[in-house]
């Protein structure tokens, strides 16, 4: 009987399996690294706009052009207040200021227990004004006005509580927080002050109480001054003074926000005189008599002067008196 004899190639039989499974691996995945290639090739070659597209042919969730996908993260308290954390924003976006959170000292310690009745209780301890006062001194002692949210302990009705980004912890700033109780001004005023048109409410008025009506932070002659001292000047060189104004009662002729009339005047100017001075009185000056169309301060000073009767100059030169009127 003959003995088989293996084939010479029997020994490299493994080998040539092995690179067979490789061949017919290549093959089925050679296909898709065509159409990828073929896809790269084309896309180089784009625009923007056809890029899209393609890209939106080959991939599910490409984004819209311009969309941002390394957005801002916000980190907000229960109060919806945004929170003052550092955020790591992989972006080619031009940088933005951030405003910082000002927490309140007992939340930001989480001594809830200040305030609250307990950590687990929003129920507050006291009325407002009576919590927020065990901390803050009691403003409202020794002051004759109270603005009406602080008398009726409405303390949040203008602070957050928690804390915020706004200075004071206010919940709004400026003209916006006080509209949300005082109407805003007509717009077809003819003349405007200035702090009350850029919303700078707090430059002439307290926000918690004062002892001047109008919760004015001072009298009115020296709270006008802080910004007319010009006028100030003016006022304290002349040797005669018109009563009002020498008495600081601005607003007895001029209304503090806004009017129909110009000056701020808060009525014609020819009527205003009259709210003090007795027309029948003045209609016996042979002055007046002979120019019945002029109106007071067309030769009066409203303010003071150098002559008695507050002529202007050019009055009393046209009038011959340069000694002073009489």
């Amino acid at each position: 009987m003959t003995e088989k004899v293996p084939a010479k190639n029997d020994e490299t039989a493994p080998d040539r399996v092995e690179a067979h499974r490789r061949a017919l691996s290549f093959a089925r995945y050679l296909p898709a690294v065509i159409f990828v290639v073929c896809g790269l090739v084309i896309l180089l070659g784009c625009t923007t706009e056809k890029k899209q597209k393609w890209l939106n042919f080959f991939f599910d969730g490409v984004p819209a052009q311009g969309q941002n996908t390394n957005a801002t993260t916000v980190v907000y308290d229960e109060n919806g207040q945004p929170l003052d954390k550092t955020v790591v924003v992989h972006t080619n976006a031009p940088a933005v200021t951030k405003v910082k959170f000002v927490a309140h000292p007992p939340y930001e310690d989480k001594k809830c227990n200040e305030c609250h009745e307990s950590r687990f209780s929003v129920k507050l301890k006291g009325t407002q004004r009576q919590v927020c006062f065990s901390c803050h001194d009691d403003f409202l002692e020794k002051t004759k006005f109270k603005h009406q949210p602080v008398e009726n302990s409405e303390c949040s009705s203008c602070h957050d509580p928690h804390g915020s980004s706004n200075p004071k912890m206010l919940v709004q700033t400026g003209q916006a927080l006080c509209l949300q109780c005082h109407d805003a001004f007509p717009k077809t005023a003819k003349s405007k002050h200035q702090p009350a048109e850029n919303g700078e409410c707090a430059s002439c008025h307290s926000p918690h109480s004062s002892n001047i009506k109008g919760l004015l932070v001072k009298p009115d002659g020296k709270l006008c001054y802080e910004c007319h001292d010009d006028l100030q000047q003016s006022i304290a060189k002349a040797q005669f003074k018109h009563d009002p104004t020498a008495n600081g009662e601005c607003a007895s002729c001029h209304a503090p926000h806004q009017s129909m009339e110009a000056k701020l005047l808060v009525k014609d100017r020819r009527q205003l005189c009259f709210d003090c001075h007795e027309e029948k009185d003045m209609a016996r000056v042979k002055a007046h008599s002979a120019s019945p169309q002029k109106t007071c301060v067309d030769c009066h000073d409203p303010h003071a002067g150098k002559d008695r009767n507050l002529l202007k100059p050019q009055s009393v030169a046209s009038s011959g008196q340069a000694g002073g009127a009489k």
